[in-house]
């Protein structure tokens, strides 16, 4: 694997052939697990793609290129998905709500490392130790969560419902809670 992520990255076109006829169909059953047409998944992959050229030669471990690219498409799916509005994570979505409603809270991810002002300001909101694991889990280095455990000095265990609580605290903040509440 080592050997053909390499010569992909040095320009050679067989080797991102190869690359594409095993992992393509990955990439799009990434997008569309997001809920992504088959079209805009195809946009997507080619997005995830490029992120590979653009960052292939960070990689430290080229046998984990598969999880990579995975969730590299997921985290291009969402942000493709909520630039169109199309996608809204819940942070609860077993909850009752009044009324049948559930109010959401977008995942909101950085293109260019920097989130809206107002998702900036709902984030400082958070304590510390939350914005630090947002921030880290929509990194666009895309570390797994041993990494992201490790960093912030946290149970591996923990990272996913540290998540879903700081994503329920988000729902609550002002800045966020103009969202409109979708029905169930």
């Amino acid at each position: 694997m080592e050997a053909l992520l390499r010569r992909a990255l040095a320009s050679d076109w067989s080797a991102w052939k190869e690359l594409e006829a095993r992992y393509g169909h990955l990439l799009t059953h990434a997008a569309r697990s997001v809920g992504l047409s088959h079209s805009d998944a195809g946009d997507v992959a080619q997005l995830t793609w490029l992120r590979l050229w653009q960052h292939g030669r960070q990689i430290r471990d080229p046998e984990c290129l598969p999880a990579w690219l995975a969730a590299t498409a997921r985290r291009e799916g969402l942000r493709f998905a909520i630039s169109r509005k199309r996608y809204l994570l819940y942070a609860d979505p077993t909850a009752e709500h009044s009324d049948g409603l559930r109010m959401a809270v977008l995942d909101i991810y950085p293109v260019d490392g920097e989130y809206e002002p107002s998702t900036e300001q709902a984030l400082r909101r958070l304590p510390t130790r939350y914005q630090r694991l947002i921030r880290a889990l929509m990194s666009d280095s895309c570390p797994s969560y041993t990494e992201i455990a490790e960093a912030l000095n946290l149970p591996i265990g923990s990272i996913g419902p540290m998540r879903m609580r700081a994503l329920q605290m988000l729902r609550r903040t002002p800045e966020l809670s103009t969202t409109r509440p979708r029905t169930a």
